[in-house]
This record gives structure tokens, sequence and C-alpha cells, in this order.
């Protein structure tokens, strides 16, 4: 029989290294309840990033969400939604595939639906009286060098950015985007004097991207984005649901996307008692190209600097570097939207995202092959500091009524 091993006496700070998720800081205990900690004996798990914040777990409200088709992320995020409006909170929802519907009806809020040729639009433009000029200059400078860009399939070049800055300035009280190709098309002296160059030369050197804009106008955003809104963003209401299902899986997605967040960014932008919240769903299709990674990012930065939750939901890890090109633009930003949510919601990952879910969520070899494991409906929460394993929970008017996306396969 071996001897037995000496006594060895430990404090509750080095034990913790004997199983590393036994001990945490914890959670604060206020928030919407979301489901079961398996790493707490079963113990509830609720999750508010504004308490979080409060309580020092982080630094930033915003949240990406990562699963497979048919995980449950889905089921989450539509019930986190629910609950955070119970609380009183406020909700703005990119809805690519147009399944936030039942959600909208049953928490009131207001619905905008657009389709090409549709009677709903919105207006990318929109500011809202008494929006800070150097804000609105700046967020409609990032629109509109977003869409010509993603229309042209490649980076503005100087002239092409510095025309659309200045052409923003010259704008009318209430501008559309055909207002922006006009100044494009036909330059004013002031604009070329700006730049130092002549109307002709000017005209010349950005007509790519104004004919770009224009194509985009009479085709792909055609009837959805042009003209005054027929919608009204109350940034103090209870929030809106924008489908876009009419061009999911089309071309057109990723610039509609861009116009709908922009013109959500109007009510983002402006400071508000009520805690809100913005769900990009299907982000990937912003991740693919250079300027809608950039704009997406920029939207996040937005959103940290005014207290709202950014939550943004994609497929795989992959979605967030390995659409682009290793090294390039698109990948940095797409990293760098990842670095600025500081809560990563993570279900089940296919066996050959392991290294990718290693090198970007900064995963532990036992916690990477978790989320290769992950059962649906079950997640790996990572929370600043903090690790849980929650085992999500659905009421069952919200298993019925909120969270059937599967409505639509059968008769």
């Amino acid at each position: 029989m071996s001897p037995l091993l000496p006594t060895v006496s430990v404090t509750t700070r080095h034990s913790a290294s004997l199983y590393p998720w036994q001990l945490t800081t914890g959670l604060p205990e206020a928030g919407p309840l979301l489901g079961i900690n398996l790493l707490a004996d079963g113990a509830m798990f609720a999750y508010d990033p504004w308490e979080c914040y409060a309580a020092g777990v982080l630094t930033s409200p915003n949240m990406v969400v990562l699963g497979q088709l048919g995980k449950g992320k889905s089921a989450l995020v539509k019930t986190y939604l629910s609950r955070q409006l119970l609380a009183g909170r406020c909700a703005y929802v990119l809805d690519p595939k147009g399944e936030y519907g039942p959600l909208a009806q049953a928490r009131g809020l207001a619905r905008l639906s657009l389709s090409p040729g549709g009677s709903e639009r919105l207006n990318p433009l929109d500011a809202v009286p008494g929006d800070d000029l150097e804000a609105v200059t700046r967020r409609r400078t990032g629109v509109i060098g977003a869409l010509a860009a993603t229309g042209l399939g490649r980076d503005l070049t100087a002239e092409e950015r510095a025309a659309i800055g200045v052409a923003v300035g010259e704008l009318p009280p209430a501008p559309t985007l055909t207002h922006v190709v006009d100044r494009l098309l036909d330059p004013s002296a002031e604009m070329a004097a700006t730049l130092h160059t002549t109307p002709p030369a000017l005209a010349v050197g950005v007509r790519q991207a104004a004919l770009e804009l224009r194509r985009l106008l009479a085709g792909d955003l055609a009837g959805m984005v042009e003209g005054p809104s027929t919608a009204t963003l109350d940034p103090d209401g209870r929030g809106i649901v924008v489908d876009l299902s009419a061009v999911f899986g089309t071309d057109a997605l990723a610039s509609v996307m861009v116009c709908a967040g922009a013109w959500l960014s109007v009510a983002i932008a402006r400071e508000s008692a009520r805690r809100r919240l913005l769900l990009v769903d299907e982000a990937w299709a912003l991740l693919g190209a250079a300027a809608t990674t950039a704009w997406l990012q920029g939207v996040s930065k937005l959103a940290r600097r005014h207290g709202v939750a950014l939550i943004t939901v994609v497929h795989r890890c992959s979605d967030l570097s390995g659409q682009a090109d290793a090294g390039t633009a698109a990948q940095a930003q797409a990293r760098g939207l990842l670095a600025d949510a500081e809560t990563r919601v993570v279900y089940g990952q296919p066996p050959g995202e392991r290294a990718a879910v290693a090198e970007l969520l900064d995963l532990s070899d036992t916690e990477t092959e978790l989320v290769t494991r992950l059962p649906a409906h079950r997640a790996l929460w990572r929370v600043g500091g903090n690790a849980a394993v929650v085992e999500h929970v659905l009421t069952e008017h919200e298993a019925a009524g909120l969270v059937d996306t599967d409505q639509r396969m059968r008769p």
C-alpha cells in the first residue's frame, strides 16, 4: 500500500487551480433570468450588461453570440430581448430573415418591412432636430461611403472619400441619397475649391462612385431607402423591428442592412434615460467586405459610447475572420468588433472551428473542446473574466410564441 501523501494547506485563491471554473468573482444577480449555470451546481443564471458594468465586471455592454443553426442562439436572443423589454428597456432589431415579428407583436414594438417596390421605406440620411451637426455629418458620410464601396467591390479612393465628405456638407436640410448622387455627378465650385481642384476634374474623379450609388438606388435598393421615411423613429419609444426578409439571400442584403442600421443609429446617438439594445442578426452578411465591416465596427463604438448594448449574431468564429483574407483591413475590423464585445456567448461550434475558436475567443483547451460538444440550448458564456455554462430555459409561452423558427418548414 502506498504511503499517504503529506497534507498541503492552500488558500481559496490557489485552490481554484485544481478546477479553474470552480471559483469566480461571480456576476450580479440582477437582470433577466436566462437559465441554469451548470458550473454552479444548477444555480439560476441572470445577465444584464449595465449591472455588470456597475459592478466592475465589464467595461463595455456589447455582446457577440455565436452558434450553428439549430443550436439555440436565436431562441436565446429573442427571449433575452423579450425579458429586457418586460423590464422597461428599449430594443432596435435588424431582422434579415423576418423572424422577430412575434416579438414585436408581443412586446408592442413598431415594425417596418422593407421590400423592393414596396410601400414602406426609410431614409438612411435622417437626423433628429437638434442633433450635433458634426456627428450627423460623420454618420451620413460613413453610410454613403459604405454603400459606394460595397457596390463597387473595392475601397474608395482618397478623392472619392473626400468628395463624399464635402458633398454631405452641401446637402439640403432634409436630404436623400438622390441629392448625394446629384452633388457628386455635378460638383459645385465650392466643393472643388475645398479640395483644391476644378468642378470638371472632381466630377471625373468621383464619377464611378456616383454612378454606382445611382445604380443602387435604381436597382438593389429601389423603393426602400429613397425619399422620406414612412415610419417615425422615436428615440424614447419601445423600439422597432426592421424586417429585411424580402432581400435575404440577395446581393442587396448588405447594402440594405447598412441603410437600416444608419437609420437606427439616429436613435442610438440620442441621449436617453432608458437602457437600449441594438440587435444585428445574421451579421455575417456585413463581414465580407472592408467597407461594411468598418461601418459595423463604427456602430459598435457608437453604441458603446452612448451606453447602448450592441448584440451581434453570427454562426461561426470564422465569420469574424475567415470571410476576409488574412491580414486585410476587413479581417482586422472584424476582430476589432469582437474586441469591443466583452460578453461572448458561444453555442456549439463544428470541430473544424477549433483553431479559430481558441485564437479569437482566447479559450483554454478545455473550453475549446467543450464548445465543439455542446448540445442544443447550452452555451459557454464568457462575461469579462467570468465563465459559465448555461442551459437556456424557455417558458411555455416563449417556446410557442416567440422562438419557433421552424414554422415555415411545416405544412
